[in-house]
């Protein structure tokens, strides 16, 4: 994660969560990795989707209508309590895929909020790979598939329906590629510029005892934070993603490289006009931390408008002309249900 992302995130992590708890995890199993004492875990930038959008624009949906996000990553490194990497190399062998639904609790113009709800294809399951094949632009191999037969599941749980929000802001600049890490891999796809922000909790309900020696104590989850950005710029668009079942669905679809893909395009000819669906790339960071409320409305609102803010200093800083916003994130309501504590129980994965 670049630096002014890590700055970001670290007052996001002041604002949205409380104290977190070091956990002992060992990075491969029983391989030859000695056992490490982890808080954080920090991911690569990957991806979301956003399904069913139906129409248009996200951003033009009544309140109260659903959305099934599907996301997945693979790890860039184990973090200790002071934001420092630990552990050996090849940290990419822990990758996750998750399902979740969210309900649009706010609209104002180009932006949206979005609270999370139970229900839908509700899953996170947590993998490690000895031999890594996540691969970004197709989407596969961050569980089991066809290019993928040896994942480990060490962890797993249910996204919690209590916690947890997202704020997008979309951003009136004229559409451009969607992919523009590296070659562009989706030369027909284009795309709306927009950031975001958001949070989610995982209640864990089973771990792996080989990936952590020492079980976790009771109460205890991951509390995710993530930007959002478009167009993709740190990461590949993926073509697939996973459900719950296991099953490939489609995403960004057909692209320019060889492997396993997903036959059909579901974002349409400009990401977030067109589409479906709606694909972002995200930024993601999670903690091991007791399950804890949902964040206070008008913080996730400034935290978005931040994320916006930042991503036009960026751009400004390239070269280009400085790019008016809407008013971001003023006035955005949003509402959070009490928080409510899942028990897991741990058990030896086979």
């Amino acid at each position: 994660m670049c630096r002014h992302r890590k700055l970001l995130f670290t007052v996001i992590l002041t604002v949205l969560t409380g104290v977190a708890n070091a956990i002992p995890v060992d990075p491969d199993g029983v391989g030859i990795d000695a056992a490490i004492d982890v808080q954080r875990l920090e991911w690569r930038p990957a991806n979301t989707l956003i399904t069913p959008v139906g129409n248009a624009s996200i951003f033009t949906h009544p309140l109260g209508d659903i959305f099934q996000l599907y996301s997945h990553a693979s790890l860039s490194e184990f973090q200790d309590g002071n934001g420092s990497p630990i552990g050996s190399s090849g940290s990419d062998r822990w990758t996750y895929i998750a399902g979740y639904q969210q309900q649009v609790v706010s609209t104002i113009g180009a932006n949206v909020v979005l609270d999370a709800i139970g229900g839908g294809d509700n899953f996170f399951k947590l993998y490690f790979d000895a031999t890594p094949n996540a691969h970004a632009a197709n989407g596969t191999g961050y569980g089991p598939d066809a290019t993928n037969t040896d994942p480990v599941l060490v962890l797993s749980g249910t996204v919690s329906a209590s916690t947890g929000q997202t704020a997008i802001s979309a951003v009136n600049v004229a559409p451009g590629n969607l992919d523009n890490y590296g070659p562009d891999d989706y030369p027909g796809v284009d795309s709306i510029t927009a950031s975001g922000s958001g949070s989610l909790t995982v209640t864990i309900e089973s771990v792996d005892l080989a990936y952590f020696p020492a079980g976790l104590p009771p109460g205890l989850g991951l509390d995710f934070q993530l930007a959002f950005d478009l167009p993709f710029f740190q990461a590949d668009p993926s073509s697939c993603f996973k459900n719950g079942a296991g099953e490939l669905i489609d995403g960004a679809g057909p692209n320019a490289l060889d492997g396993l893909q997903c036959n059909v395009n579901t974002v349409g000819g400009i990401n977030g006009i067109d589409g479906q669906n709606l694909i972002f790339m995200t930024d993601s960071s999670a903690l091991f931390n007791e399950v804890s409320p949902a964040p206070e409305p008008a913080s996730l609102a400034l935290l978005g408008a931040g994320l916006v803010a930042m991503r036009m200093a960026r751009r400004k800083g390239k070269g280009g002309s400085q790019v008016g916003t809407d008013n971001a994130m003023h006035g955005l309501l949003a509402h959070s249900a009490p928080a409510s504590l899942g028990n897991y129980h741990i058990k030896k994965c086979y």
